[in-house]
């Protein structure tokens, strides 16, 4: 190699090493710079040559001739770029999640003073009140009250979820136009790069804008990024490709009729899903997390109304006179049929008194005919219409084989009389449905001359009696049916007719004159009735045959002489089809849709026996047929003119329906008309009386009766799971929040120990790359000395 060879390889060294000392320095004014990709310089050595010298032998060697900067190459893992994008992605959906559902679990302020929980059991704790002193003005107050703050309590709450969604709508718009000005950005660092790599090498700083971008973008939303040969990337979000090179395709924010202004993403006129990150996380707060909590909202305000309604419009108020009127205010929908949803059907006959109660079948199972004989035991009918006989119709007694079943099957009925059991050991030995009165036992040989008075609906009786005959004949001829007597088996027995509410015997209050029953030392006794307050079904149908009703094709198979209206209650219940069945104080047969069919009965086919649909008081018709009650395909003017006689309940389609939530305006003004009593039944309904708190009672029955949440819980018991679940998802999140996060952040400190600046690193680089600057220069220095003795001394003597 000659001295200009060797000249110019210490030249490229000196330059070499002064590009390396570039980059190096381009490194550590940038070590603070966010997104920077330090940079390493790639040298390599130039083009040998092969040359044959005098010092070779003849030989040809090879002389390499001094190094150059091929490239800068950035120093980056692209693996480790992908997955703290997708951690990232995952991070800022659960980050988002947790901190709405951690707002809405603080709206529903529990536990605290304010919380829709606590409103609750303050409104039942004021009817708890009322049932002790239903005659106290200030516990009506309260009720009526404590009822209001708990309607403004869910309006408020549903207020706030309201504008919690409309709060994320707008950040969705919002949003899309970031993406837009992300998208926008990257489509122009593309043809930057592109024009800069065709002109010279890798164009790094615009390569780690591009990827900073790439990595708020991921934040947004789930990315998919595929590179090219040329340093052109497209990019895809969800199942879209929004990006290529340097175009892009605007995502639109547009939006859809009916679903109040709720901006939806668009590329071109395909929907745009997002699948991961903040957009993933708003757009399921707002159109799944929140409307879910509104409607169980909904659900709980739509069930409290409705059901105490129909309770509440069973009874008196403390006058006796005012009965049909409702607690809660309507909030049947206002709109037409087809835009509305068929939430409740309640039938208009009485199901717990038909025309005739002829039918009383035995809980207990017989395997063979008991052959009983009534004869010998000490059954006894008492009747206000009456005198009372002893009850010994051996054929009123049937065995059933096939059901392996004992009945009643009288056909003077069992409505209007009561059939006790002296000595207890009948009814119950038997199985049959008992329920307790209370009567008086006298000794008939310790009967002497006596007066008895008592008053009853506003009417006076006076017995006299001078002997046991006397006794039991002015009882059951002067007590205006609501007494009756018998003599059996030495003893006297005065007996409550069902004239009586309940046939409660302490009712009448008898008024002793001459202190007699004291005198003949009566007792009152504890006995046995036949309870025919939840008839079986066949009472209602006039047969024994077995029939069938479905729901969605599930078949409900119902035996008349064994099921009763409850029996057929949690049979429909039990079918899980979103259908739920209930029966008011009063009889009324009920049927409501729950969430699982979105509180439509529409959604749902129900057919069955018409006798039956008629018997529960749905429809006038009563035939054999088996008919579809209610289907998908049934028109609104076919509903109107089908359920003509039932009582049905439309609601709106929308959310918010405790918006409409109201107390009674009449109430409000007047809490004193406050109904309390459901009376009594003795032919039809009566007014038992102000101290009567029965529709309370009904009512608060509510409290833990599995009615909500397709008849799986209470009412108390579904508030508690509403705060239970917004906690379990709130927990959720947070734990996995925390979980991306740390995952995050330990990609992160890889990614940055990959990428990162040391600036110990590059002063260790500087001082190399100046060591070899400065011995390149050397060389030169040398081979200028060496060239200065060629010229200059060579050949000199």
């Amino acid at each position: 190699m000659t001295l200009n060879g060797l000249l110019n390889t210490g030249l490229l060294g000196v330059y070499t090493n002064k590009i390396a000392m570039s980059v190096v320095a381009h490194n550590i004014s940038n070590s603070n710079t966010q997104g920077f990709s330090r940079q390493s310089p790639v040298i390599v050595t130039t083009n040998p040559i092969n040359l044959t010298t005098i010092g070779s032998g003849g030989a040809a060697l090879s002389f390499g001739t001094g190094s150059t900067v091929s490239d800068i190459q950035r120093v980056r893992d692209e693996f480790l770029d992908l997955q703290f994008r997708e951690t990232s992605s995952r991070l800022n959906y659960w980050e988002n999640i947790y901190s709405n559902v951690h707002y809405i679990e603080q709206l529903f302020g529990e536990p605290g003073e304010t919380g829709l929980r606590n409103m609750y059991d303050s409104y039942w704790a004021s009817i708890e009140e009322l049932k002790t002193d239903p005659s106290n003005e200030a516990a009506k107050t309260q009720v009526v009250s404590r009822a209001e703050e708990l309607v403004n309590t869910m309006k408020d709450l549903n207020y706030r979820l309201e504008e919690l969604k409309n709060d994320i709508n707008n950040e969705i718009k919002l949003r899309i136009d970031e993406i837009n000005g992300y998208l926008k950005r990257i489509a122009d660092l593309n043809q930057k790069i592109l024009t800069s790599s065709s002109m010279s090498g890798s164009p790094n700083d615009l390569l780690d804008e591009r990827d900073r971008l790439l990595d708020k973008l991921s934040e947004l939303s789930n990315i998919r990024i595929t590179s090219h040969s040329n340093g052109q990337i497209s990019l895809s979000m969800g199942d879209k490709v929004v990006l290529n090179g340097s175009s892009y395709q605007e995502i639109r924010s547009l939006t859809i009729a009916e679903t109040n202004d709720a901006y939806y993403a668009y590329v071109g006129s395909n929907l745009l899903t997002f699948n991961d990150g903040k957009m993933s996380a708003l757009f399921e707060l707002r159109d799944e997390i929140i409307p879910s909590y509104q409607q169980q909202l909904d659900e709980f305000g739509l069930y409290l109304v409705d059901t105490t309604n129909l309770i509440y419009k069973e009874g008196w108020d403390s006058t006796g006179t005012i009965t049909g009127a409702n607690f809660f205010a309507d909030i049947s929908t206002k709109r037409g049929f087809e835009n509305s949803r068929f939430f409740r059907i309640a039938g208009n006959s009485d199901v717990f008194h038909p025309d005739e109660i002829k039918h009383v079948t035995s809980l207990s199972s017989f395997y063979s005919d008991p052959s009983i004989d009534l004869n010998n035991f000490d059954l006894y009918t008492v009747d206000a219409a009456a005198l009372p006989f002893h009850y010994n119709d051996n054929n009123s007694i049937k065995y059933d084989s096939t059901n392996n079943a004992i009945y009643f099957d009288d056909t003077s009925g069992f409505q209007d009389k009561l059939l006790v059991d002296i000595e207890g050991d009948f009814l119950r030995e038997y199985g049959f449905p008992t329920k307790e009165i209370k009567a008086y036992k006298i000794d008939s040989a310790k009967v002497i001359p006596g007066n008895l008075e008592f008053e009853m609906s506003g009417a006076n009786y006076n017995i006299n009696f001078s002997n046991a005959v006397d006794l039991v004949s002015n009882i059951n001829s002067g007590s205006g049916g609501y007494l009756k007597a018998e003599e059996i088996d030495g003893f006297i027995y005065i007996f409550p007719t069902t004239k009586i509410p309940n046939a409660d015997l302490d009712t009448i209050v008898l008024n002793d004159i001459d202190g007699s029953l004291s005198q003949m030392e009566a007792q009152k006794v504890t006995l046995d009735v036949l309870d025919t307050s939840q008839p079986t079904l066949n009472n209602l149908l006039g047969s024994n045959e077995k029939i069938e009703m479905s729901i969605n094709g599930i078949k409900i198979e119902i035996n008349p002489l064994k099921d009763t209206v409850y029996d057929l209650v949690d049979k429909i219940n039990a079918t899980n089809t979103g259908v739920t069945a209930s029966v008011t104080p009063h009889g009324s047969f009920v049927l409501r849709a729950g969430n699982l069919i979105d509180f439509d009965l529409k959604n749902v086919t129900i057919k069955g026996p018409e006798k039956l649909f008629n018997a529960l008081g749905f429809i006038e018709d009563d035939s054999n047929n088996i008919v579809t009650l209610i289907s998908p395909d049934i028109s609104p003017e076919q509903i109107d003119e089908k359920f003509s006689k039932a009582d049905l309940l439309r609601i709106d389609k929308e959310l918010g329906i405790v918006n409409q939530i109201s107390v009674s305006s009449n109430l409000k003004e007047n809490p004193s008309l406050l109904a309390t009593d459901l009376g009594y039944y003795d032919i039809n309904y009566s007014p038992t009386g102000a101290g009567n708190v029965s529709v309370w009672d009904e009512i608060s029955k509510m409290y833990d009766n599995s009615v909500l949440d397709n008849g799986r819980v209470g009412f108390s018991n579904f508030l508690g799971n509403i705060v239970t679940d917004i906690g379990v998802k709130g927990e959720t999140a947070d734990k996995m929040r925390l979980n991306s996060e740390m995952l995050n952040s330990e990609i992160s400190l890889e990614k940055e120990r990959v990428m990162g600046v040391s600036i110990d690193e590059e002063m260790t680089n500087l001082v190399k790359y100046q060591q070899a600057f400065n011995a390149s220069a050397r060389v030169i220095t040398a081979v200028n000395q060496m060239m200065e003795t060629v010229i200059n001394n060579l050949g000199v003597v």
